[in-house]
């Protein structure tokens, strides 16, 4: 299919989408919305691809028809969404597995359009949400900005990821995951047309012919010397296999740099690792029921080797040493936060530093309204207070920089420029 003039084709959005799919890897539903249908679908098309890899994802259609699903359906059967709400058939009997993507399924639209305010205000998409969050599974639904119902459709998934666009109209309460921007064009090279040569004039003749000539004799001068023997040269290393050497310079994620390579001796590196869960709802719900006991409560979005899993290290305290770890992992177990043999004391001097609070009156309120407000966006910061009184705030802790780049890259989505620092400073 040719994108429309002047947009990018659908490679480019789906290449947006596997980039974006950090953002909702702790949801279970999500709009995927836009002006433009096409870009949505190809954007969810590609956070499927990215999250099927651990995951069942399953993409709806609710514009009806959008062309780049219709491609992956595979089969003639009309039946969809639509045909799911007024007939009753069940999401399983109408989903179609892509082929080549075994854990990736597509609900097309149906014999009519699903895109009417009866279908997507519906109650009944609350019931689906929980049943994918109960699976780990993820549900995209790609509809149109304008579509009616749409606000009531938003309020019963966890968020949205936007296409082209800023904001939602349609729906202003909705929890914006991700925007993705269409993709920049680049136009194609200008082709400047050169003028018919000029005849030669017996003079250029002349001095063409006396270069050739010269060109030939120091040609031959070369091929003269090329015949006398050279001494053997070094022998050099066994070829590597190509297949290997196409694999060894794979281009992999740059890790980024600590900004304050200088205070990492003076860094403040000990805390505690509380969880590590394959799920982002399993690291939130432990937050959410012990983080008034774990100070400096953060977590951490951790790549598993060079696959698309991850881990999810939930994190307690910030410790010059590891005394004051042990103190409070000791604590942890008797009250019962951990158990006796759970948790472990940890070296992660890295964090990503997002916000600060300078050093004045009033310094205090102001960081616990920056927590909270970070809080309320899902991401847990927390402070450390610097020498001269100013307070950083932190998220996450890793142990080394290549760590980090799966949360820098959610940080990014979700609007933030973090940087990765060397945690220094105290717990205020």
């Amino acid at each position: 299919m040719t994108a429309p003039m002047g947009r990018a084709p659908g490679g480019a959005y789906e290449g947006a989408g596997r980039q974006t799919a950090v953002a909702v890897r702790g949801c279970s539903s999500v709009l995927v919305t836009s002006d433009d249908l096409v870009a949505a679908a190809h954007v969810a098309i590609g956070i499927g691809l990215a999250e099927s890899a651990h995951r069942l994802v399953m993409i709806g259609d609710l514009g009806g028809e959008v062309p780049p699903l219709q491609a992956l359906v595979g089969d003639e059967d009309s039946h969809g969404i639509y045909d799911s709400f007024e007939f009753g058939t069940s999401f399983g009997r109408i989903a179609r597995e892509v082929n080549g993507a075994p854990n990736l399924f597509i609900m097309p639209g149906g014999t009519e359009s699903p895109a009417t305010e009866a279908i997507l205000s519906s109650g009944r998409w609350q019931e689906f949400a929980s049943e994918f969050a109960k699976a780990d599974e993820l549900l995209l639904l790609v509809v149109a900005s304008t579509a009616p119902g749409l606000a009531k459709l938003a309020a019963q998934v966890d968020g949205v990821v936007l296409v082209g666009i800023q904001k939602l109209d349609a729906a202003p309460d909705a929890t914006v995951l991700a925007r993705v921007p269409h993709p920049s064009v680049v136009p194609p090279p200008r082709i400047v047309m050169r003028p018919a040569p000029e005849p030669l004039s017996p003079l250029k003749i002349g001095i063409i012919a006396a270069i050739v000539l010269a060109a030939g004799i120091a040609g031959g001068a070369y091929y003269a010397r090329s015949r006398t023997p050279a001494k053997p040269a070094p022998v050099a290393a066994a070829p590597v296999d190509s297949a290997k050497a196409d694999s060894a310079a794979a281009p992999r994620a740059m890790a980024v740099a600590p900004v304050n390579p200088g205070d990492s001796a003076n860094a403040t590196p000990f805390s505690v690792e509380i969880l590590a869960a394959n799920t982002a709802e399993g690291a939130n719900f432990e937050l959410k029921r012990h983080g008034a006991v774990m100070p400096s409560a953060t977590i951490s979005l951790v790549p598993i080797g060079d696959t698309e899993a991850t881990w999810y290290k939930v994190y307690a305290g910030v410790f010059p040493d590891s005394l004051g770890a042990e103190r409070l992992l000791g604590s942890l177990r008797r009250r019962r936060v951990v158990a006796d043999s759970a948790g472990s004391v940890v070296r992660v001097p890295l964090a990503l530093l997002v916000d600060s609070v300078p050093a004045a009156g009033g310094a205090d309120a102001l960081f616990r309204d920056k927590v909270q407000n970070y809080a309320g966006r899902g991401i847990p910061v927390y402070g450390l207070t610097q020498r001269d009184g100013s307070i950083k705030l932190y998220t996450g802790a890793f142990e080394r920089p290549e760590q980090s780049s799966l949360a820098v890259s959610a940080l990014r989505v979700a609007g933030l420029t973090p940087v990765l620092a060397y945690r220094t400073g105290r717990i205020p």
